[in-house]
This record gives C-alpha cells, structure tokens and sequence, in this order.
C-alpha cells in the first residue's frame, strides 16, 4: 500500500487510532510514541516534534518516521489531520489550559501558517473553486451566512463583495431576517456559508433548512469532515491553525481576497461601478485627505 493511499484513508479519528495501532507493531519505540499520543492527543495538537520526542524520551528523527509510517509527509503533516479530528471537540477553557502549558514559540505558528497557505495554490486550481466564482458573479441575489466565529469573516467579505455588485446580504442567528430566509425565492438567491469549527448548530440547523427547500448553498469549511459537506456544493475547504486558544484566521482571509478578486475579474462594469463608488466617496469626504504642503521658503 502506497504512503498516499494510506493517507488517503485517514478521514476520520477512528481510523486514526487504528492506523497508529498498526505501525506501533513495528518497533518498542514506534509504540511508545502511539501509547503517548493516544492518550494525550488533546495536548499533542499543541505541541512541536521535539516536543513529542522530549515527553516519550525518543529521539525527534523517530517521531517523523513514525509519522511518515502513518502516511503523512511528517510531523506537520500529521499534525494538521490531528488537529482537524481534535479541535471539533476542544473548548475555549481547554485551549487555554494547554497553550499555558506549552512551550510552542511563534515561529511554529507561523510555520504551520506558511504551510496552510501553501495549500491555496492547490485549492485555486479545483473545479469547486471556479464553480463558486461563476455562481458569485451570476447570482441574482448573494446571502452570506454563518454563526459565532466563524460570522466575523462576514463582514470583510461583505464590504469587498458589496463593491463589486449588488443585492448582497450578510445574515446571523441575531440578524432580524434570519428566521424568514426561508420565504425567498431559492431561484433568485446564491447562499455563501462560512463554516468552521467548532461548528455552530443554528448555523447547521438553518443550512439544512434552506437544503430542503431547494436554495443553492455554498461554502468555505475547514475539512473534508465537516459536517456542511451534505449541504452544499460546492465546498472548499481551506485549513486554519489550531495552535492558538483561538483558531487562526489568516488563509481564509487571504483565501477570501483572492476569491473574490477573481470575482471582480468576472464581473462586466465593474471599471464604471467603482469609477461611481470613488465619486460618492468624493462627494461625501468619505476619507481624510492629507494635504502635504511644500517646503518652507527660508
């Protein structure tokens, strides 16, 4: 069996749990690293190789291998697909717990950002993503939805959006219009949902609504597991980092910008629209202006 399609298999926890049973066969320190991780995974997702290697008494080289013997490229690899299975179900106060107790730098976090965003590339060139772009710009009617932290990706995506066209909504369980999404006319409306963990319920609950009424519904998760691929199509699915006691938003933000740039390319008028958005600016002093003066005269 070949290290990908080994990977490939790994779509759950559970199978997790009996892929490291399988390669903790092969050596006393291979299952000394599987004993550790399978008992201490919540604080595992925040931790570095040299980390795992200095808890289990191993040397750091060991660590890659055994995560290579899982079917990951290495640690980080094998970090990422734990911390997808681990974070849907930590908390705030967990989160907490653990990052105090870590000796994680900066420099780690920012490492596994680099290679989040790493990804990008890949996921600009899916069918999926040019898919979405096409139903942005030819909607009639575009309705951003999400809940809880996932919603603060609302706003920025909003104010880009409404730049670009018209009849565009943002919408959370607290916004008035939520419980009547359901009387639009699904023909007419394109949803957005924004879906990342820990996934919100209300969110869930009104997807699958609005599902069986027929509304296309598309959507930016986190994982091929989450919970919105029955919902929607497309989904995309751009990784954040959980190394953090919040998770890290900064590759769907950029993943966002470049979404919605390819928008913009797609979208007639656009030229005349923004010349007309700069003209209202203008008019209401929309901005300060700093008026530089030249050089005093001596």
């Amino acid at each position: 069996m070949s290290v990908v399609k080994e990977q490939s298999e790994i779509k759950k926890l559970d199978d997790l749990w009996v892929r490291i049973a399988q390669v903790a066969q092969g050596s006393p320190t291979y299952e000394k690293l599987a004993h550790y991780i399978e008992k201490n995974y919540m604080q595992v997702i925040f931790m570095t190789a040299s980390e795992v290697a200095e808890k289990t008494e191993v040397s750091q080289g060991s660590v890659s291998r055994f995560c290579i013997g899982l079917g990951y490229k290495g640690y980080n690899d094998f970090l990422h697909s734990l911390q997808r299975f681990a974070k849907k179900e930590m908390t705030a106060p967990q989160r907490l717990q653990y990052t105090s107790n870590s000796d994680e730098n900066i420099a780690s976090i920012l490492r596994m950002e680099y290679e989040n965003m790493d990804q990008l590339t890949t996921i600009l060139h899916q069918p999926a993503y040019q898919k979405l772009v096409a139903q942005l710009v030819d909607a009639e009617q575009v309705l951003l939805v999400s809940a809880r932290m996932s919603a603060t990706l609302l706003s920025y995506t909003s104010y880009i959006l409404n730049k670009i066209r018209n009849n565009v909504r943002r919408l959370t369980p607290q916004s008035p219009e939520w419980d009547t999404i359901d009387l639009l006319d699904p023909k007419k409306v394109q949803v957005l949902a924004m879906v990342f963990p820990r996934y919100p319920k209300a969110l869930l609950e009104k997807l699958n609504e609005l599902d069986q009424k027929g509304f296309p519904i598309a959507a930016i998760t986190d994982s091929i597991t989450s919970p919105v691929y029955s919902l929607a199509n497309p989904v995309l699915s751009v990784p954040i980092t959980t190394s953090s006691i919040f998770d890290i938003y900064s590759t769907p933000i950029l993943f966002l910008n470049l979404l919605l740039r390819d928008v913009a390319r797609k979208t007639q008028g656009l030229d005349k629209r923004m010349q007309e958005i700069e003209q209202l600016d203008r008019m209401h002093n929309t901005y300060y202006e700093i008026h530089r003066s030249g050089p005093k005269a001596t």
